[in-house]
């Protein structure tokens, strides 16, 4: 249960690290960026893996695509939870976001889940 905690905590702190990285993505604090940091990592826990199981086949013929496309939907729809708050200058910058939490996932993914 720790390492599901810690993995969700630094899922939650990704989005701030790619508004602090990326310029063509912006929350308007670091505040609102560690809250909705925390609403895309539920996202990620509900909506993601009932849409990966539904699409799995069209991801097969996309060559894994089909998961960046996911993953910057649910960035997206963060945009349209956080109106104002969140935003991001074109889609590539949404992709830009999506990758830069889906790289601290896996890192968080493989600290926390190291055998001892």
């Amino acid at each position: 249960m720790m390492r599901f905690a810690m993995k969700y905590i630094a899922g939650s702190l990704a989005l701030p690290l790619a508004d602090y990285l990326l310029t063509g993505f912006w929350c308007q604090s670091t505040q609102i960026a560690i809250l909705a940091g925390a609403v895309l990592m539920l996202m990620y826990m509900i909506v993601r893996p009932l849409l990966r199981l539904l699409l799995g086949l069209f991801n097969v013929l996309t060559l894994g695509l089909l998961y960046v496309a996911l993953d910057t939907a649910l960035i997206y729809l963060l945009t349209l939870l956080f109106p104002g708050a969140i935003a991001f200058q074109s889609l590539l910058w949404a992709v830009a976001a999506s990758l830069v939490v889906n790289a601290v996932r896996l890192v968080a993914g493989m600290v926390f889940d190291k055998k001892r």
